[in-house]
């Protein structure tokens, strides 16, 4: 659709100005919020040059988020976020006090992509951690306040990212989605299992259609939902075109007591990258999800990164999705 053009003559200067006709983005079932992107690097009170991928609980009534935050030397810190309505944000001014292992201290050059569990009567949050040459390894931390944090274990063996812990034992054991990565950058999603969240094993992969908007990757998105028909899972996938490696949301349902077994796993992805802000930022074409919160009224607020600079919100009725869900199986 072409824009219109208005000109506009002064002494010695031609201005153009280009009006635009209005463009209604189609998404299967989200519905992007009016007041996208949500937080911006210039929403922030203080320099940075991007705010995005945040893990989200709720928290003492509220939502809380735990932001990836990159300064203007692009090093990552985790700053808190609170808001009652799950739309506007009161953010801390400094970052959180996060502990690094002793292997952490020696290789570490950048931890990225918080997700929250609430489980046990307190937090967990698990993130990635890369270790330069040594790859990316899973971290877990327990805190119970959002202010101090106690490693929880040593980091998983390389290469290994997108942990998202279950809200509660599966049979008696822990267990997390994650994606163990293959040495050309791909990889998909498996389950793993753990008696005290320190060992973990007896891993299982979870066998995804292939589809054409998942052909490069496949990871786990946010905290898994428990719901009377199955775990529901939103996750991400990638695929590769001419250009870019453009990333995409999809769902599916997870057996409560097997949950490397998939109920239903559509094969439309729910949210692609459409608008300019998912489409121009410091990664294009991104949408990706590490948290997402049923808010009281039945709403799961989808949060997510929009082309790895800023924050971005959609939403669904809890129920709808499952029901996509099940419709699709």
């Amino acid at each position: 659709m072409a824009p219109r053009g208005n000109l506009h003559f002064t002494a010695n200067l031609i201005m153009i100005t280009l009006e635009y006709p209005k463009v209604t983005y189609q998404a299967p079932l989200l519905r992007r919020h009016e007041d996208n992107p949500i937080l911006s690097p210039g929403d922030m009170p203080f320099p940075c040059s991007s705010v995005f991928n945040c893990g989200a609980v709720r928290y003492k009534d509220e939502v809380l988020l735990l932001l990836r935050v990159e300064d203007m030397a692009r090093d990552n810190s985790f700053y808190t976020a609170t808001s009652p309505d799950g739309v506007h944000f009161t953010i801390s001014q400094t970052p959180i006090e996060y502990p690094l292992r002793a292997t952490e201290k020696r290789f570490l050059e950048n931890r990225f992509d918080m997700r929250i569990t609430p489980l046990d009567g307190t937090f967990y949050v698990t993130h990635a951690s890369w270790l330069g040459g040594y790859g990316s390894c899973i971290g877990i931390a327990q805190t119970d306040e959002f202010e101090s944090f106690r490693a929880v274990g040593e980091l998983s063996v390389p290469s290994n990212r997108n942990a998202a812990l279950f809200p509660e034992k599966i049979n008696g054991r822990y267990a997390r989605l994650e994606r163990p990565q293959d040495i050309d950058g791909t990889g998909r999603i498996w389950v793993n299992y753990s008696p005290d969240l320190l060992y973990w094993g007896q891993a299982k992969p979870i066998a995804l259609p292939k589809t054409p908007w998942s052909a490069a990757k496949a990871g786990a998105g946010a905290i898994p939902i428990k719901t009377d028909q199955g775990w529901l899972c939103v996750y991400h996938a990638t695929a590769k075109n001419c250009a870019t490696e453009n990333y995409y949301l999809g769902v599916m349902l997870l057996d409560l007591e097997n949950p490397d077994q998939i109920l239903a796993a559509p094969r439309q992805f729910i949210l692609q990258p459409e608008t300019a802000y998912e489409c121009m930022g410091q990664v294009p074409n991104v949408v990706f999800t590490n948290g997402a919160v049923v808010m009281p009224d039945g709403t799961l607020n989808i949060y997510y990164g929009g082309a790895d600079t800023r924050v971005c919100l959609a939403q669904v009725a809890l129920d709808e999705l499952v029901h996509f869900c099940l419709a699709q199986a």
